[in-house]
């Protein structure tokens, strides 16, 4: 299905009955990538699964969109399709996403769920090769993207480049203290993207959460074990 929403068509499809539960994927995925935690949520739980602008099937973003602007997307879509107050669900992106609106509209957030979150990045220091790389000719850059770096997020979305690195330089640790819903963390221990300290701080900072860790499984954990996370989410709900 799709949502016209401020001139830019959005996909998303709704599966199941019940009280409403939207996931939201992480950078370079879609609702594709939801598609069997949607299946499982879908025995006891209306899901809603969308893809972001930019994504999937969904039309592309202003190119100064950062967090606060996917997330006030997020909250119109929400408003748009009446289904205030959600269950909501973040992969990665989505995570951080999810943590904004917990601390900013905790009014559209019934409950949180947070896995691999990336809601802070530790940047590398400026340095004169970076810099130099930086002005490289897109074509030069893309061929060292694809040989250095395949699984650069920059690289996975080239379009959202200037989204990326806005939204990396947003650390929005400060607003952890400024949650307040039941929130349930969910990592993978040997994931290297978003590391495991990570969620062991969300765990000390959000003040009603529980924490789940699982063993040598990776950052991918809701794409690759969908029966690992329903469960959790089943007992959590």
């Amino acid at each position: 299905m799709y949502l016209n929403q401020a001139g830019r068509k959005i996909y998303f499809n709704i599966k199941g009955k019940g009280n409403p539960i939207i996931l939201v994927h992480g950078w370079g995925g879609s609702s594709k990538s939801l598609l069997p935690l949607a299946e499982l949520l879908a025995r006891k739980f209306k899901v809603v699964s969308l893809d972001l602008p930019g994504f999937g099937n969904s039309d592309k973003p202003n190119s100064d969109w950062g967090v606060e602007e996917y997330a006030q997307f997020i909250i119109d879509f929400i408003c748009e399709l009446k289904l205030r107050p959600v269950y909501y669900f973040g992969h990665s992106f989505g995570g951080a996403l999810g943590i904004y609106l917990a601390a900013n509209k905790p009014q559209y957030i019934k409950k949180l769920i947070i896995s691999g979150g990336s809601f802070k990045r530790e940047l590398l220091k400026v340095n004169p090769v970076g810099m130099f790389f930086r002005w490289l000719p897109t074509s030069l850059k893309l061929i060292i993207y694809r040989i250095a770096y395949p699984n650069s997020d920059i690289y996975k979305i080239r379009a959202l480049e200037s989204n990326f690195r806005k939204i990396v330089r947003q650390d929005l640790t400060p607003l952890l203290s400024l949650i307040n819903i039941p929130s349930l963390i969910l990592w993978g221990e040997e994931d290297n993207q978003t590391l495991v300290k990570l969620a062991l701080e969300l765990k000390r900072k959000l003040k009603q959460s529980r924490l789940k860790i699982f063993p040598g499984i990776g950052h991918n954990l809701p794409l690759k074990y969908p029966q690992l996370v329903f469960s959790e989410i089943e007992k959590f709900l």
